[in-house]
């Protein structure tokens, strides 16, 4: 069933995110009609809606439904205070207008709507506002996380509700059957998969999200090599088992004779007997083998089937090789995590458990590359969507797996949950797991119960995979008190409960994975993943690679960008003349989060430059003395400080370079609530992106301005891959103002994202070959381009703007309205920039103080600024 959309067919919005976007900008709103009116209403009111927009982040995706059913009461509820006293509209068009609004003027325009009805509202009558105001608490409270041990149904009545659990005999007859007719016969060398002188084809069983049911029968796809050795082809291979135990397979009638049920049509079909599938298999048909098993027979259907799974010559691959040479994305990650944990709860109580389930037991095989555009490889695409399970009937290797530990001593007792529970671990860090052997079965046990409790509990642990509902069914894993409870046997024998565990992860494991992709818009998108990417799409510094060896020689365009530059250091002059009467106001505080500064470069030579940088803070190595091991960091503090010379500097070093930039999400959070709270900065600059959103960021970003009341500007890099990727994380964040790289004339560079022809527009300045200190092993300086370039030129043309609005501020004589104050917010510094910057088609701003400044003498300049702000 598709997920409910929300707005006009023309221009639809998912609810769930349309409400968030509400919640948060219309609290700002009215935190800033708060401020300015002192109303104690209007400052209620915001602080109610920014607690439910935090409600809404906090549940878990197990409350989607009945926040599903909230959402349309709550949003109609919202239009009708910035409406009031009107009627809403039922399109919601303040709402609409204030979290999409086509320009900058129609923005302004829904703001100073929702500013006249909240105003309204606030003056109405009490006993509507007193009841908007507790229905306001009770969605935040009904929305919150309700954890499994607060649920008032009992552990011991847990039952298994809507799956597609099908009888135990299935897994039981196909683990049998191929059992039976997997042997090797048709080579003398055969290879052997198990222990002993036993030979088998190698085997793989498709691990799935459903199950596929063909005329009464439970259908199990396989792929079997035709080689044991050479892996040079592999049988596609469909086995159905019936539905129906063997044991009701007959009716009998009054004359004696018997009639087997036939589900669907009678098939023709020929009786495979045990070694002949060996031959079957060799024969390497081109086609889908389709099977049935009848009581203990594999019968070969009569009508063959295009083959299904297309995959490449070659040994598969195991999940622990993918971890470590190749890297997931989120949603691959969640994908995969969801397809093993099901098909592991769907097997709990069958012989293929017998074999440990673990990243070396987890293959995938490449499948060819179909798409005629798509650059040549020599070798096909590995999809998170399509795992497989190798297939071993190891006799050893099942006592060892055993579903329950009856050993004194021991922290936790079952070492299947305790496998599931270490794949989701290595999944969702995206690296395997080294597991030492103790000799013994209970200290193994031990050592690694107590390795993963360790681990998920760690939240850095975790990096950009930020995910609470993962980590909880990780930590449901590691539960002793949520299966001991649940047991409903004799409290004497819990080993003999296996079915009541198997339910309880279904429950609390698989379900909540389940509503986690539900919730994140994944659900229906399983089969359609990306292939995954050797090279990786995790974070990306927003900077090419840097040159092996700079020279200071950068040719016409470094030269361009120079003089560029050279052009903002006069106005920077002007603006400083200016300041110098209200030089008792404290400068312009920018923090720049990057790879750190190198101290020793000869740009932070001079002793002026040296005391802008106030503060200085290492979460990459805990560093008290500036260090940047890239160049990336130098480069970027450096250009800020070119731009805006006389703003005071506080560096936070989140991350030593790229690679080690994805494992970095928590310091990056930290840092940003550093800047905002103990640096007081009114500028964050972040010359990096992510293909997708970090929570941890976002609320990270939130809380700063909610901390700030909305009086802090954030800068962050769009991106430098075209066309072939969309927009970063956070520039994509609603509080971050999100650039893009121009050359000194403000054409806009093909390595930008595309620019959505009916979003709202883009900015972009200076990022083309602009020349900036490197590390102090290079003489002189280095040329360097892209959007972080380009941020770090934004966030200090920003720092001018609000050093000329302080200077204004504090002179008498020019007599500013206090709305100027709106330019430390982001949509008053949107509008000024926008007003700055020139129209170069295509929705693109290119921002140019040089032409906003030329010509215009000091009442001229704070005029226009007024009037961006106050129109």
């Amino acid at each position: 069933m598709k997920e409910p959309r929300f707005g006009a067919p023309d221009e639809e919005f998912d609810e769930l995110d349309f409400a968030k976007d509400a919640l948060s900008r219309i609290s700002i709103v009215a935190a800033d009609l708060a401020a300015r009116q002192k109303s104690c209403v209007a400052g209620c009111l915001a602080a109610k809606l920014w607690i439910a927009r935090k409600s809404v982040d906090s549940a878990d995706a197990s409350q989607l439904p009945r926040l599903q059913r909230r959402l349309p009461k709550l949003i109609d509820d919202l239009e009708r205070v910035c409406a009031w006293p009107h009627a809403p509209n039922a399109q919601h068009p303040i709402l609409r207008s204030v979290i999409n609004p086509g320009t900058y003027r129609s923005l302004q325009e829904a703001e100073t709507r929702a500013c006249k009805g909240i105003s309204a509202f606030a003056n109405g009558p009490p006993a509507v506002r007193d009841g908007y105001f507790k229905k306001l608490d009770q969605f935040s409270r009904a929305v919150m996380v309700v954890r499994y041990e607060e649920s008032k149904e009992p552990a011991t009545k847990m039952q298994i509700h809507d799956t597609d659990e099908y009888p135990p005999h299935v897994n039981s007859s196909l683990y049998s059957v191929l059992r039976a007719h997997s042997l090797c016969t048709c080579t003398s060398d055969c290879g052997s998969t198990g222990t002993g002188s036993v030979k088998r084809h190698p085997a793989r069983l498709r691990l799935r999200d459903d199950i596929v049911k063909v005329d009464g029968c439970v259908a199990f796809d396989l792929l079997l090599s035709a080689s044991p050795t050479a892996y040079d082809y592999w049988q596609d291979l469909q086995v159905r088992v019936t539905l129906k135990d063997k044991g009701k397979k007959s009716v009998k009638y009054m004359d004696g004779a018997t009639k087997a049920p036939a589900p669907g049509r009678v098939e023709r079909s020929k009786v495979i007997s045990p070694g002949s599938l060996c031959s079957l298999v060799t024969a390497k048909l081109g086609s889908r083998i389709c099977c049935r098993v009848q009581d203990p027979e594999l019968h070969q259907l009569y009508d063959g089937s295009p083959i299904v799974q297309q995959v490449d010559p070659g040994p598969s691959i195991s999940l622990r090789g993918i971890l470590q040479t190749h890297r997931l994305s989120n949603r691959m990650k969640l994908v995969l995590a969801y397809i093993i944990s099901r098909s592991f709860w769907q097997y709990y109580d069958s012989p293929w458990m017998g074999t440990k389930w673990t990243s070396d037991s987890i293959h995938f095989l490449r499948e060819p590359v179909v798409d005629d555009d798509a650059p040549d490889v020599e070798r096909g695409a590995l999809y998170a969507s399509s795992p497989y399970f190798v297939v071993e009937f190891s006799g050893e290797e099942a006592d060892e797996f055993v579903e329950y530990c009856d050993s004194f001593s021991v922290i936790y007792r079952y070492p299947r949950l305790l496998a599931l529970c270490i794949l989701l671990l290595e999944i969702g860090r995206g690296e395997s797991l080294s597991l030492e052997d103790h000799g013994s079965m209970e200290a193994n046990l031990n050592s690694t119960w107590t390795l993963a409790k360790r681990l998920a509990d760690k939240h850095k642990a975790w990096g950009d995979f930020d995910y609470p509902d993962y980590r909880k069914a990780v930590l449901n894993c590691l539960s002793r008190k949520l299966f001991e409870e649940s047991s409903t046997t004799d409290q004497t024998r819990p080993e003999m409960d296996i079915f009541t565990r198997k339910a309880v992860v279904y429950k609390t494991v698989v379900q909540p994975l389940e509503n986690l992709l539900k919730l994140l818009g994944f659900s229906d998108k399983l089969k359609t993943l990306d292939p995954i990417d050797s090279r990786g799409p995790g974070p990306l510094l927003a900077k090419p690679p840097p040159p092996a060896l700079p020279t200071s020689s950068q040719g016409r365009d470094s030269s361009l960008s120079s003089q560029w530059l050279d052009k903002l250091a006069n106005i920077n002059s002007y603006i400083c003349n200016l300041s110098r009467p209200s030089s008792t106001r404290r400068p312009v505080r920018i923090a720049i989060l990057d790879t750190g500064y190198d101290d020793q470069a000869i740009f932070f030579q001079n002793l002026s430059r040296t005391r802008r940088i106030k503060q200085w803070r290492d979460w990459a190595e805990n560093s008290e003395t500036p260090v940047d091991e890239n160049g990336h960091g130098t480069h970027t503090v450096a250009l800020v400080m070119k731009v805006a010379p006389t703003a005071d500097i506080y560096v936070a070093r989140i991350a030593k370079d790229r690679t080690s930039l994805r494992g970095a999400t928590g310091s990056i959070a930290e840092a940003i609530h550093w800047a905002a709270t103990d640096c007081e900065a009114d500028i964050i600059s972040m010359s990096f992106g992510f293909q997708e959103e970090i929570p941890v960021i976002s609320r990270a970003i939130d809380a700063a301005e909610l901390h700030r009341d909305g009086k802090i500007l954030f800068f962050a890099a769009a991106s430098n891959s075209g066309a072939n990727r969309k927009e970063a994380f956070p520039a994509t964040h609603d509080s971050v103002i999100s650039i893009r790289e121009t050359n000194s004339n403000g054409a806009f560079s093909d390595s930008n994202p595309p620019v959505d022809p009916n979003g709202p527009i883009v900015l972009g300045t200076l990022g083309k070959d602009v020349p900036s200190a490197w590390l102090s092993n290079v003489d002189g300086e280095v040329a360097r381009l892209g959007s972080s370039v380009a941020t770090a030129v934004a966030a200090g043309v920003a720092a001018m703007v609000l050093m000329l609005a302080t200077a204004g501020l504090a002179d008498p004589k020019a007599n500013l309205p206090p709305e100027l104050a709106k330019l430390w917010t982001r949509r008053g510094m949107l509008a000024m920039l926008t007003r700055m910057s020139q129209n170069m088609g295509n929705r693109s701003y290119f921002i140019s103080p040089v032409g906003f400044f030329s010509g215009k003498d000091s009442a001229r300049i704070w005029n226009a600024m007024a009037d961006v702000c106050v129109g």
